[in-house]
């Protein structure tokens, strides 16, 4: 396999210990002559392992544009460590990364009218639209550093330590490489705060690169172009729109050792492989109030071995954990829940996805539960959803199943292909008749399509006819939308524009334009590797990328047409970069009646350095 498709293969299937690796590749400089093998060496690992590496170094099957991106994504790295170190520090560094004549645009460019202002957030864009032969504005090593501080205005008073507060963030999504130079596309995310001021910027920049003039360096950037430029301020640092209140609301001090306390990579040391297999965290959380006093409650999955828990909120915002006394300290692996009132009681039922087994538990109104029933099958279920789909007046349940309970030991699965599978497992549709679940999955037309890696899936009456549809997001594989007409379903994703050949994550329906129809937003992963080699004509030997190449692209937003059909203005309304996206929702935050978007991204990488994301 060309080592292109491999990085690409190994970044979209979750195998996380390459990133980790390639995190590692910036230690040291690197050039086409000298590029160690992902920073490695043998002395610091194990030889089996410094040989599978060998592998995965670009230069063994050709692909130099990816020895150029390690090289100029350490020129980057390097930049902004020593930008914190001091003005010798950073002159030094960019003596060796500046070529003699360089130019370039305008890092922050003139401030244009404000796209938006409320108060709270003043935003405001900038598209290049300058003709190639345009004069830069600005020129050499002298000219880029006063770019840099330029960068850092809004949140400081004076030149005096101005990156103090302030980093700087590169992913590159494009290389090409011509005969004496090569160009890359990177995005820029930079972000900082002071002068009283928080402040976020997001750009693109197309960056021309020459080789190095001693041997073994890195390449010069002789060249910057700014195609496009986002800057969001706050004058509120002090009083933050959110704040993070965990401690003080579970009682935690420095002395603490509640569970919650410690992540994954702490629990993969102490407890069962077995328990510590699903690296990947997809444990739910469930709100709700269980006894009736008027405030939420949390129950929190754990992934086995330690108990799921149920933090009952008192009247002071604190917590306390009563998952004992409610019966719900189960130490299964549990993936998924949910609090819904299922037998119409007015109370709030527990209901509890673990590995292939679904458990129901009824609340007796005060918050202590009892198990009542269960449903099992060969599917590992990753996520559930209630809804009352045939109108009888009862919740019925949607389970997603993302793979088989003998599948590998990683807890993937065997997707084929992985950005087109179609070799899952069974999701399930259960009608409830009042606490016996009934499976109608294939009686309902819900096992069309219905083995394609799920993971999310939501409710909502996209067509305005009075039922609930059904979307499901699915890792690997198309996603399905599934029309309700009258209790019965047909999958409707490829007619309707929303299959989204992407890395499914999760699924968020809203009405982002208030036209009146529900518009749809799905998270997905996003992955600048991906972007950068499915693009390349070499890619696949000239076969058609164009699946690899809309897997790789990020989230999606599909805007509803009204007519049973969305238009994709994902790119358009500039939402698709999500990074390792999962939980995507739609949400009003600064109460104006337009719903903005909320994303959960990150991946556990065993390392404390988490560049690779």
């Amino acid at each position: 396999m060309p080592w292109g498709r491999l990085r690409f293969a190994l970044v979209c299937c979750l195998l996380i210990g390459s990133g980790n690796l390639r995190a590692k590749a910036a230690e040291s400089p690197v050039s086409e002559t000298s590029i160690p093998i992902l920073g490695l060496t043998e002395s610091k690992v194990a030889p089996e392992v410094a040989r599978e590496m060998e592998h995965l170094d670009p230069r063994a099957d050709g692909w130099v544009t990816e020895v150029i991106n390690d090289a100029t994504g350490i020129q980057f790295k390097q930049m902004n460590k020593a930008m914190h170190a001091g003005n010798r520090a950073l002159q030094e560094h960019l003596a060796d990364m500046i070529n003699d004549g360089f130019s370039g645009d305008a890092l922050r460019p003139s401030p244009q009218p404000l796209s938006f202002d409320d108060g709270t957030l003043k935003v405001w864009r900038h598209q290049r639209n300058q003709p190639s032969d345009a004069p830069k504005a600005f020129h050499n090593q002298s000219g880029f550093t006063q770019a840099l501080i330029q960068l850092t205005s809004p949140i400081n008073a004076s030149d005096t330590s101005p990156f103090l507060h302030f980093d700087m963030h590169f992913k590159t999504v494009r290389v090409a490489v011509n005969q004496v130079t090569s160009t890359t596309v990177v995005i820029v995310e930079s972000h900082g705060h002071g002068n009283g001021v928080t402040l976020q910027q997001h750009a693109t920049w197309e960056c021309t690169w020459v080789q190095a003039k001693k041997p073994g360096g890195l390449p010069l950037l002789t060249e910057l172009k700014v195609l496009d430029y986002e800057e969001v301020t706050s004058p509120h640092r002090n009083t933050p729109w959110f704040a993070d209140c965990t401690a003080s609301v579970m009682g935690w001090t420095p002395d603490s050792e509640d569970p919650l306390l410690r992540g994954i990579d702490h629990w993969r040391k102490h407890l069962d492989w077995r328990f510590t297999l699903d690296v990947t965290g997809p444990h739910g959380l469930a709100v709700g109030d269980v006894n009736g006093d008027g405030l939420e409650d949390l129950y929190v999955c754990e992934p086995g071995g330690l108990p799921n828990r149920l933090l009952m909120q008192n009247k002071d915002g604190t917590v306390r954990d009563a998952s004992a006394e409610a019966g719900v300290d189960y130490l299964e692996p549990t993936a998924s829940s949910l609090l819904v009132d299922l037998d119409n009681d007015l109370d709030l039922d527990l209901v509890m996805a673990s590995g292939r087994h679904v458990l129901f538990f009824a609340n007796d109104g005060t918050g202590h539960f009892e198990r009542r029933t269960q449903f099992s099958s060969n599917s590992i279920i990753r996520s559930l959803s209630a809804i009352d789909y045939d109108v009888d007046g009862l919740l019925d349940v949607y389970l997603c199943g993302y793979y088989d309970r003998s599948g590998d030991r990683l807890g993937l699965g065997r997707p084929m292909p992985y950005h087109d599978a179609n070799n899952g497992v069974q999701n399930f549709l259960l009608r409830n008749r009042q606490w016996e679940f009934e499976d109608v999955t294939t009686e309902t037309g819900l096992n069309q399509n219905n083995q394609r890696f799920s993971y999310a899936a939501t409710w909502e009456d996209f067509d305005n006819d009075g039922d609930p549809d059904l979307y499901v997001a699915n890792d690997f594989g198309r996603n399905n939308l599934y029309r309700n007409d009258g209790g019965h379903f047909t999958d409707i994703a490829a007619q309707a524009g929303v299959e989204d050949l992407s890395a499914g994550m999760s699924v968020s329906w809203g009405d982002f334009n208030r036209d009146g129809w529900m518009d749809l937003y799905v998270g997905n992963m996003f992955s600048s590797a991906g972007n950068r080699i499915a693009f390349q004509r070499r890619y696949r030997d000239g076969q058609d990328a164009s699946g690899f190449q809309r897997h790789a692209r990020g989230n999606s937003l599909f805007s509803n047409q009204g007519d049973g059909t969305f238009l994709d203005v994902s790119e358009e309304a500039g939402v698709t970069l999500g990074r390792w996206a999962w939980s995507s929702n739609f949400v009003d935050f600064n109460n104006d009646g337009w719903e903005d978007l909320l994303v959960a991204n990150g991946m556990v990488t065993g390392t404390p350095d988490t560049g690779d994301l």
